[in-house]
């Protein structure tokens, strides 16, 4: 019977394009710059995460995208200092699906009741210089096109 689930999965190349189309949706920003970011180390690997992660993954209806996005805040905390790329990426996605500052810190304070203090410490100081560059990006937006400013972490993806 295994031979059935492999004949019902989606091609590859399907998966990845969607993963694609989904990663750029959900980041803002093109796939491909995140799949050069490892094309010299590792481009199956970059494959893979979009295929499985965004391609997969994501496309499942049991969990909105705002609540996906807190709960990898949340586990990206509970790893400690090998989260924090995690907690980087997951961040500024959270605020483009709906999420508050005040929702992000509260999952990075719950999170630290299993995590530990330095891991949830560790979270909190990484999302607020997230938060803070993206302060900085949409104020500079604002003085330059007021009308983009909302588009610069902004709950709309």
């Amino acid at each position: 019977m295994m031979s059935e689930a492999i004949a019902t999965s989606a091609p590859p190349k399907d998966r990845f394009v969607l993963g694609c189309e989904r990663f750029a949706a959900i980041a803002g920003f093109p796939a491909e710059v995140f799949l050069d970011s490892l094309e010299a180390s590792s481009p199956d690997f970059g494959r893979y995460l979009i295929e499985w992660v965004f391609g997969d993954v994501y496309g499942r209806s049991d969990l909105d995208l705002k609540t996906r996005e807190l709960v990898l805040i949340a586990a990206g905390t509970a790893l400690g200092a090998t989260g924090l790329d995690v907690i980087k990426f997951h961040v500024p996605t959270a605020i483009r699906a709906g999420a508050t500052r005040e929702q992000i810190f509260g999952v990075l304070i719950h999170a630290g009741i299993v995590a530990g203090i330095p891991a949830a410490l560790a979270a909190i100081t990484t999302a607020g210089q997230v938060l803070a560059k993206s302060d900085l990006a949409k104020s500079d937006l604002a003085k330059s096109d007021p009308a983009k400013s909302d588009l610069v972490g902004g709950a709309a993806a």
